[in-house]
């Protein structure tokens, strides 16, 4: 039996520890974590203790960490957002290969920078796009592919973000600030851009989008509606972004874990006393976007319309292809793809192919164990080529999602060429 590709990581906060850590200890024959740096003490030490991690191999930041002769061959890079660059670079730098949460960096220069260091340095970076490693999009790739619907002419794509889930990270959450963490469409929908580009399998040619925060503002305020939820508030009852409600409850699993690594009641209840999460939705300081539309028209003429929705019900993405010969659409979370097919006639029955696929037993439908599978699996193969193709794709992704933001902030329809081109050269 092969042993495990040992690892350090960067960052153990809720992805570093619940996401990575946790697949490292499910899957002990695949990654070991054999050193962390994280600045804050109880969530350095809790994963210490989760895999048997040396005080000498505890850090108090990835600069020290990194100052060290590699202590394995792979980097988990799981800080934030804003720190990617430096971090990334510096980890390549000192002779790692990149398992890098997305998204990959906060600027488009960030993220050509880091995929040209790896290709200068022959290091395989892997950036955290979980859904191409899920059995649903992996078996949407296949049938586009061969050509179940003919040639593809338009893609839908949508992501129902949820309202609580929306409320939670981009209102009250880490990344509710343009200037902290980024715009939604980079930091929630590079998932979506990532896919987009790898499902079409071509080059942007231009990029429109349109979007605003619309819901989350003051003047959205019950009347009388106090800073805090807990102070008060005359619309407690009804209101369902009432923070006690939702995270003083039973549940005490993602999306509650992360407003405090003590998970009583007391410290809960403290955490919303004092912290981001106690705060009332339409009295932040957030200023992303809660809704976004990008149109982009792609080099082999397939055309994409994407949505992200803040105030949905459920939590969900959705995909429709309409093609020359045919139909597809497919519910990710129903893990169900659906092809309806033209016939010859007028008023046709339309005959209907389904394919059902399994969903994983980790996140993102079981892409987040798929991704570290095979980032292992290059790894362990020393597999740059096949690497370095992938992380192309994820750039081109990100950088799509930066002409967006550009592209709905000016109002311009964008030539991708000579956008990316400013960031290339």
């Amino acid at each position: 039996m092969m042993k495990p590709v040992e690892a350090v990581l960067l960052g153990a906060g809720q992805r570093g520890r619940e996401a990575f850590g946790a697949f490292a200890l499910r899957h002990p024959h695949l990654m070991k974590f054999v050193a962390v740096a994280e600045p804050n003490e109880e969530r350095r030490r809790a994963f210490a203790a989760d895999h048997g991690i040396p005080p000498e191999r505890q850090f108090a930041s990835w600069q020290d960490l990194l100052a060290r002769p590699p202590l394995a061959p792979l980097c988990v890079n799981s800080t934030m957002d804003r720190t990617h660059v430096e971090s990334s670079l510096g980890a390549l730098a000192a002779g790692y290969h990149l398992l890098l949460e997305k998204p990959m960096a906060h600027t488009p220069e960030g993220c050509v920078a880091i995929a040209r260091e790896a290709r200068r340095r022959r290091r395989i970076v892997q950036v955290v796009h979980p859904l191409r490693y899920t059995a649903f999009y992996a078996r949407a790739k296949e049938l586009l592919d061969r050509g179940a619907i003919g040639q593809p002419l338009v893609m839908t794509l949508t992501e129902n973000v949820a309202y609580w889930h929306f409320a939670h990270s981009f209102v009250r959450g880490n990344w509710r600030r343009y200037d902290e963490s980024g715009p939604l469409v980079l930091t929630k929908t590079c998932h979506d851009m990532d896919l987009a580009t790898w499902l079409v399998g071509a080059t942007p040619r231009r990029v429109s989008s349109v979007g605003e925060r619309r819901f989350f503002r003051e003047e959205n305020a019950p009347k009388g509606a106090p800073l805090r939820c807990h102070e008060g508030c005359p619309a407690e009852a009804t209101c369902p972004f009432y923070a006690p409600a939702m995270y003083l409850g039973e549940c005490t699993e993602w999306p509650v874990s992360v407003i405090s690594l003590d998970k009583s009641f007391e410290a809960r209840r403290k955490a919303l006393e004092q912290g981001p999460y106690g705060r009332c939705v339409f009295r932040c300081d957030n200023d992303v976007v809660d809704h976004q539309i990008v149109c982009v028209e792609f080099e082999n003429g397939t055309m994409l319309n994407f949505t992200v929705a803040g105030c949905t019900a459920h939590f969900y993405r959705s995909l429709r292809v309409v093609g020359g010969e045919g139909e597809l659409h497919g519910h990710f979370e129903r893990n169900e793809l659906r092809i309806e097919r033209f016939v010859q006639g007028v008023w046709p029955e339309i005959p209907t192919e389904t394919h059902r696929v399994s969903a994983g037993t980790s996140a993102h439908g079981g892409g987040d164990w798929g991704v570290m599978r095979n980032c292992v699996r290059l790894v362990r193969e020393e597999n740059f080529d096949e690497a370095d193709r992938s992380l192309q794709i994820a750039v081109a992704g990100h950088l799509l999602a930066f002409a967006a933001e550009e592209a709905r902030r000016s109002g311009a329809v964008l030539d991708f060429k000579a956008y990316a081109g400013r960031f290339e050269s």
